[in-house]
């Protein structure tokens, strides 16, 4: 009994592999989890996050730090003193009122710059404007990552569809041929219908062979652009995409209303430094300019900084002009390229009108030519028609195939590439 559990436990795992699928969500969440790019902006977007509290550090938190100074400077000729801040007249060295003599000093120092509000709500609203820079990145990356692989998905399936039909036409043929070689042995068909029948299987096995190395190769590329270490050839499904929606705002004009606010925010930085600078400080320590008594030269001292900016040259009216200047750059680039995406999406629309109307045009002519095939099988058999006749309307209907297959695929790539504008 236990024995009959595990064959049923191992039936079940190995139904479960071969009931996996391989279908294009498949393959584009391989390719959105596996991108370096999309993990970087993720990243980006994180520092950004520990940027905002480094800000604050270097801003407004106090700043803590030890310090210490030692500066010999002797005296010669100086009846046997060599450090002092008081040398005799006679004495050979530096300018005492340069050096004071030396130097010994080992603080602990404090320091707080103050009313510098207006800086750090500049520079949070330029981390606020980079973190949406990122995500739009994201998302702008997750949407072309998108494309790409619905694009590889499709054409790899134009190869799997083309490889079906050469295998269903093989197989139609092989059982033609069976029939054709019974008919020769009976003496009711000619050896030479029978010599082309294997001739035109031959031509559709060389054919089938070509289109599984293309769907191979396309295969491969699809894992290299997913990032998928795998080299096992796998059945994909089929796939029907659908238009999305109409959007009113196109998200890729986001990025430059965002690029424009973080020009604004760099700016908003620039100008602070026309802001009053206050900055309190403090230290406790030894500070002593000679030896002699240096233990009671311990003490502490407190004050504060002021400076305020007069005159800079105009930088300010300068970089307010390239900033502006800036501006109009982008805004040329986004009505540049609003334009173009209206074109895109108009374009792509007729497109897929054209394409849906050949399909529907084929698919008629497909089942006209279908009842042509069963009729032409029925006269082959009863020798009303020569194998040549066959063969020749078997290739049109072949060849017509082909052409669905492809505008089939051109008409799912042309919703991918409607989709991929309207976002």
């Amino acid at each position: 009994m236990r024995t009959f559990k595990k064959i049923l436990f191992i039936i079940a795992c190995l139904s479960s592999l071969s009931l996996a699928q391989y279908n294009l969500n498949y393959f584009i969440d391989k390719a959105m989890n596996n991108s370096p790019v999309i993990k970087d902006y993720g990243n980006l977007f994180l520092i950004n996050n520990l940027q905002k509290k480094l800000d604050i550090a270097q801003n407004s938190a106090f700043q803590v730090y030890l310090s210490s100074n030692l500066l010999f400077s002797p005296y010669f000729n100086n009846n046997g003193v060599l450090f002092t801040p008081n040398p005799s007249p006679d004495a050979i060295g530096y300018d005492a009122a340069v050096t004071n003599g030396g130097l010994y000093s080992a603080q602990i120092n404090l320091e707080k710059n103050i009313f510098n509000g207006d800086l750090l709500d500049v520079l949070n609203t330029q981390r606020e404007v980079q973190g949406q820079s990122y995500e739009n990145k994201t998302g702008q990356e997750k949407h072309s990552l998108q494309k790409q692989v619905t694009d590889q998905y499709l054409n790899t399936l134009q190869y799997l569809q083309l490889y079906n039909l050469s295998k269903g036409v093989e197989s139609n043929l092989d059982n033609q041929l069976k029939i054709t070689g019974n008919l020769v042995e009976k003496g009711y068909a000619k050896a030479s219908d029978y010599l082309q029948l294997k001739i035109e299987i031959k031509t559709q096995a060389i054919d089938m062979d070509r289109t599984w190395q293309n769907y191979k190769s396309g295969l491969a590329q699809l894992y290299s652009l997913c990032g998928i270490n795998d080299t096992q050839t796998v059945m994909i499904d089929t796939a029907e995409l659908t238009m999305v929606q109409p959007v009113s705002s196109s998200s890729f004009l986001t990025q430059f209303r965002l690029d424009s606010l973080n020009a604004a925010a760099q700016q908003n930085i620039f100008e602070t430094k026309y802001l009053p600078q206050v900055s309190l400080f403090f230290n406790a320590g030894l500070n002593a300019v000679e030896l002699n008594g240096i233990d009671r030269k311990f003490g502490m001292s407190a004050g504060i900084n002021f400076s305020l900016p007069i005159l800079d040259g105009s930088q300010r009216s300068i970089t307010r002009q390239q900033t502006q200047l800036s501006e109009e750059t982008l805004s040329d680039y986004k009505n540049y390229l609003a334009k173009n995406i209206s074109v895109q999406k108009m374009d792509s629309e007729n497109r897929i009108a054209s394409l849906k109307k050949n399909i529907d045009d084929l698919n008629t002519q497909l089942v006209d030519y279908q009842k042509l095939i069963d009729l032409s099988e029925s006269q082959l058999q009863q020798g009303n028609l020569s194998m040549i006749e066959y063969l020749t309307i078997l290739r049109n209907y072949i060849d017509m195939q082909k052409t669905n297959i492809t505008t089939e695929i051109n008409y799912q790539l042309e919703i991918s590439n409607y989709n991929y504008w309207n976002w």
